[in-house]
């Protein structure tokens, strides 16, 4: 018998509505910890989340609580849940976070400061995710929660 949960992350990126890479995140300890909180109220559950990005390579790590080489933030623009699976998303328009980016997480509780919050999730993409300034970039994060 197998008893427990497994909390499991995919991110997808489109740019311009076209799929440009799709990977599996690392929950960090620090998410886990987060998540703990909100089971036995010791955390509000309506709190702020931000995506933050940035130019890191370091792999991601169960440690980490931050992003390597934060340079963007910006709160998400929409979450849902349907039955074990949460999906936020962050809609980047022409304007915003052009550049070349490798590192991406979840922030709870943050603000727009850099580095602020509980890192919930880290992706590292090495071959990154480039944006030009006429393009835009919708980030979509998926949770699910998994028995076993």
């Amino acid at each position: 018998m197998q008893d427990g949960i497994k909390v499991k992350g995919e991110w997808l990126f489109w740019l311009d509505g076209k799929l440009v890479y799709q990977g599996e995140n690392l929950v960090t300890q620090s998410g886990l910890n987060y998540q703990a909180g909100l089971f036995v109220g010791e955390v509000p559950a309506d709190v702020p989340i931000h995506l933050a990005m940035g130019t890191g390579t370091n792999k991601a790590l169960l440690t980490d609580t931050k992003l390597q080489t934060e340079g963007f933030r910006k709160a998400i623009s929409s979450k849902a849940r349907q039955d074990n699976q949460v999906r936020v998303r962050t809609f980047l328009l022409a304007i915003e976070a052009n550049g070349e980016w490798t590192e991406f997480g979840l922030f709870f509780s943050g603000t727009d400061m850099p580095d602020s919050g509980q890192l919930f999730n880290r992706i590292v993409n090495p071959a990154g995710i480039r944006k030009f300034q006429n393009q835009t970039l919708t980030v979509e994060v998926r949770v699910s929660f998994v028995a076993g």
